[in-house]
């Protein structure tokens, strides 16, 4: 049997994985259609992925949570909490090597006049990046708890 926070993170890397690849979609047509940053245009796409992103988690929890209603509430145990830690030490990692490589990435933009020639992601605004490096780093951080989850059982 599947134990309710394994079922909580096959649900929140499932929701990760959708809403990413919405954004992903979204990002590669708004960067393929050669449109200048607006930031707007910007501000608006991650405003509207981060509220379908927290609206779904909720109601999607909420259901789980209906139908699991006495294993809910248990206590976190020793294993569990293991799990955990080991899975956010990997998923912050990620986090910072991404976060990182888009500090330097822009500092790089900024030095080299050959802007023209980069594929049109390596000159998107930091702010596009740095929201799939989070995705990136939640899904790494979901997919290792779960695999722990799966290697004991």
């Amino acid at each position: 049997m599947i134990a309710f926070r394994e079922k909580s993170l096959w649900v929140s890397l499932l929701i990760t994985v959708v809403i990413a690849t919405i954004y992903g979609d979204n990002i590669y047509y708004f960067l393929k259609a050669g449109q200048s940053a607006d930031p707007q245009a910007v501000a608006a796409l991650i405003t509207r992925v981060v509220i379908a992103f927290i609206v779904l988690e909720v109601v999607l929890h909420i259901a789980l949570a209906m139908g699991e209603q006495e294993n809910a509430n248990l206590p976190e145990d020793e294993r569990e909490r293991n799990y955990r830690l080991l899975a956010n030490n990997i998923g912050y990692w990620v986090l910072s090597i991404g976060v990182i490589g888009c500090v330097l990435q822009q500092m790089a933009n900024s030095y080299i006049e050959a802007q023209a020639s980069y594929p049109a992601f390596l000159s998107s605004p930091i702010e596009l990046k740095l929201v799939v490096v989070f995705w990136v780093s939640e899904a790494v951080r979901f997919a290792t708890e779960i695999y722990y989850y799966r290697k004991e059982s």
